[in-house]
């Protein structure tokens, strides 16, 4: 429901009708609709707030009191009421609206009659079309999002010297890969590290990675059961669903002797026990590492070396990605990382790979080398915005926390200096 003018937004008025003019003087629809006439001049894409769902939409119609919008995957829920923000001119609005109608990703709201909420943006943002970045996601947990008390503190302290280099700005691969190394050795001296290339498809065992992504442990290859009995660990499975699986396609007699012959086969080989864990870039397995004893060890891994194991398969997840969003950000055109609006307070970024926007909505806390002029500025932020605007392109909204010292001085210089020449322009 529209609020009566507080003074602020009297002033705030006052403030745009002598900027615009006779264009916007009058009521507050007036005002609202030439809003929305620039939100679809532009084909500005703004925040629609449904039901707790945060959806994008665009302005593709203004009537003389509603509006038609676009918003992708829109689901009407009974709820006619919806909140929608967008900024012009470094001023922030918040409306809520009246839904009308839906139809096939569209909606018809009525127009506000009244301002509702705005304010001026205490830091001025400029849109840049020069300046591009790089970063590294900084490590606070091997998931993403906030510290686990639990696995990935115990994580932490348990692979010390790896995770040390690992939560440098350039960890160094070869240096992870001995300490990987070092760390298997003290389970077992019998392991394999595969990775799948031409000519190479790992196997059955990377079929199944492949086909379900997690690790497969089997504690003692003398029992059918170990192979397809039920599994309560939640990180470590075996090969049960890929026995219902094939119970559905081709039979119980067909799954049986399947299953059967996988055994007979390790068994003639000398295994004892095993753990397949894999090795992923960003959540695609590219690999697998796999850890067994053998009739002449004289050991079985148990569960908790296993666990072991699959830890050290997400520690090596992590820093393959980290390495390939560092490494791979300015040598791959798929990768370019475009700033399109900077202030004090954050920047809005543009990338082209669909995979690294996914990671970064878990591993959201990122450091950022941007270089201007003689300097290269070193920024940590917060991605807090998600937007997928189409055509294999994703922005992504920063809020920053921290920097080198004088370099937000620096930035501030820089941006009242683009200011005034847009404004000479």
């Amino acid at each position: 429901m529209a609020v009566g003018r507080s003074d602020t937004l009297q002033e705030l008025i006052t403030i745009l009708e002598t900027m615009f003019g006779e264009t916007i003087i009058g009521s507050d629809i007036n005002l609202v609709k030439h809003l929305f006439y620039s939100l679809k001049a532009d084909q500005r894409e703004f925040p629609f707030d449904y039901e707790g769902e945060k959806l994008t939409s665009v302005v593709e119609e203004v009537s003389e009191d509603t509006l038609v919008l676009y918003v992708p995957y829109l689901q009407p829920k009974g709820i006619l009421r919806a909140k929608i923000s967008f900024e012009i001119l470094n001023i922030l609005y918040q409306f809520e609206v009246v839904l009308l109608d839906f139809w096939e990703d569209h909606v018809r709201v009525k127009i506000p009659s009244e301002l509702q909420a705005a304010a001026f943006r205490k830091n001025l943002r400029v849109a840049v079309d020069d300046l591009f970045m790089n970063y590294v996601i900084l490590y606070r947990s091997l998931s993403g999002g906030e510290r686990e008390l639990g696995k990935n503190l115990s994580v932490e302290q348990r692979f010390f010297h790896l995770m040390k280099e690992i939560k440098k700005d350039n960890p160094s691969l070869k240096l992870i890969n001995l300490m990987v190394t070092e760390y298997i050795l003290g389970i077992s001296k019998d392991y394999e590290i595969v990775f799948f290339g031409p000519g190479n498809d790992g196997g059955f065992f990377g079929d199944f990675v492949k086909k379900y992504n997690r690790s497969i442990y089997v504690p003692d290859c003398s029992l059918i059961k170990s192979y397809i009995g039920e599994e309560k660990d939640p990180y470590l499975a075996n090969f049960r669903d890929e026995y219902l699986s094939l119970i559905q396609t081709r039979g119980q007699a067909k799954a049986d002797e399947f299953f059967r012959e996988l055994q007979k086969e390790e068994v003639r080989n000398f295994l004892i026990s095993y753990i397949v864990t894999p090795i992923r870039l960003f959540n695609d397995p590219i690999g697998y590492v796999k850890v067994f004893s053998t009739a002449m060890d004289k050991f079985s891994i148990v569960q908790q070396q296993a666990l072991y194991i699959e830890e050290l398969g997400d520690i090596l997840t992590y820093a393959l990605t980290k390495v390939y969003i560092r490494q791979e950000n300015f040598r791959n055109e798929k990768a370019v990382t475009r700033i399109l609006d900077i202030s004090m307070n954050g920047l809005l970024f543009e990338i082209e790979d669909g995979r690294t926007f996914n990671y970064l909505k878990q591993h959201n806390i990122i450091k950022m080398f941007i270089p201007i002029s003689e300097r290269n500025l070193v920024l940590r932020g917060e991605v807090v915005r998600f937007l997928e605007v189409g055509n294999g392109k994703y922005q992504l909204g920063v809020n920053f926390f921290d920097s080198n010292p004088d370099d937000m001085v620096f930035l501030q210089h820089y941006i009242f200096s683009k200011k005034m020449r847009i404004l000479f322009e």
